[in-house]
């Protein structure tokens, strides 16, 4: 029987603590895939990898966690380091194991069924510095929903080393400040109960402020992936790293992440990215199936999605301070997609409308970012 399956949305965003984040597999029929997300740095202070089963209900995909996994990392095709299930389907190694330039590693692991995997070989390579990164404020630089809006464009200068096959994905986080923590479309905000629909508020909305400071986070979306060919052993110049809009007035915070990677991890996301950023965005679906750098050897013929590699970051952070936009008096697009529209007051109602907690999570913190200006 021939396996029809479909990959899509493999998000290469990078987050504080962790180097890529988990990826969705869209199967196309009642087939179930085994799905492996095993990205392993030198920087992350917690080394972990998931493990899942993807399978499609009805249009749905949904991810089963695979659980009681005898996992293990090859080192140097000698030491073996066991990982630990710290949740369901989610498998940590020891926290003082650290990886080391030079040596090379191979994930290994074995479920109940006795069917075993095992990746290929991933040698860690260190990466170098970043030399300088600098941003161009461009008046109709970003194409979005057939517009052209204002942004600044990020680029940073890097040193290739002499060695040839040195491989690069870049990715950025970018915090802003927000005002604004809660709309409720059609009635009024709560402090217990959040956003409650009311009759008399139909077709309206609301905007609440937020009670303190509030960090809009914002990740990259599109893989920016490179290898050396043309350019060994010479400087990368003027790298375009991001886009970023002119949301508003104020400055705003950007960290970059430079990762060196291997051949076979550049390949894999140069062909993503080929499939997704020439027909669309990494949330559509890629045309063909992509498969990577792990076999069930009792069974050739398994696909497994994933990929498992090993990466060295540097990471720096740049503040762009936008003092050309509002020279020019250019408008910002705003955080949001509405103006601002409070609650109209209500007689002998106290204490409207109420401030809203900045709640900590992937795409918002109350917490002050590092190197964010006082």
């Amino acid at each position: 029987m021939k396996l029809k399956f479909l990959a899509s949305t493999i998000v290469i965003v990078v987050w504080i603590t962790s180097c890529v984040e988990l990826f969705q597999v869209n199967i196309s029929s009642g087939l179930k895939i085994l799905v492996v997300d095993a990205t392993l740095s030198d920087i992350a202070s917690t080394q972990q990898i998931s493990i899942m089963e993807s399978a499609n209900a009805k249009g749905t995909p949904f991810n089963t966690p695979v659980q009681n996994l005898q996992v293990e990392l090859i080192v140097n095709s000698t030491q073996r380091i066991k990982f630990t299930e710290t949740k369901a389907g989610i498998y940590s190694l020891p926290l003082n194991f650290k990886l080391e330039e030079g040596s090379k590693y191979q994930l290994y692991f074995k479920k109940e069924d006795g069917n075993t995997y095992q990746s290929t070989v991933e040698k860690l390579i260190k990466v170098p510095k970043i030399l300088n990164v600098k941003d161009e404020f461009m008046p109709e630089g970003i194409e979005r929903n057939q517009k052209y809006l204002p942004g600044n464009f990020i680029y940073l200068d890097t040193k290739d080393p002499e060695a040839l096959g040195n491989n690069y994905l870049w990715t950025w986080q970018q915090w802003e400040k927000q005002d604004i923590c809660e709309t409720c479309a059609g009635g009024r905000y709560y402090p217990n109960t959040g956003c409650r629909i009311q009759p008399e508020y139909q077709g309206l909305y609301f905007d609440y402020y937020c009670d303190g400071d509030c960090w809009e986070i914002f990740k990259s979306t599109e893989l920016n992936v490179m290898n050396d060919a043309l350019t060994n052993g010479k400087e990368i110049s003027n790298r375009l790293i991001a886009k970023i809009p002119y949301y508003t007035t104020n400055g705003t915070l950007i960290e970059i992440q430079q990762q060196s990677i291997s051949k076979e991890a550049y390949q894999y996301f140069k062909l993503l990215a080929d499939q997704t950023q020439n027909t669309g965005t990494l949330v559509d679906t890629p045309p063909a199936a992509l498969i990577g750098n792990i076999r069930n050897v009792n069974n050739l013929k398994e696909p497994v999605a994933g990929l498992f590699m090993v990466t060295s970051i540097v990471k720096t952070s740049y503040w762009i301070d936008r003092h050309i936009p509002n020279k020019l008096k250019i408008l910002p697009i705003g955080l949001r997609d509405h103006t601002y529209s409070a609650e109209p007051p209500i007689p002998n109602e106290f204490g409207r409308p109420p401030l809203v907690k900045c709640i900590l999570g992937s795409n918002r913190t109350p917490i002050k970012p590092l190197f964010w200006p006082n």
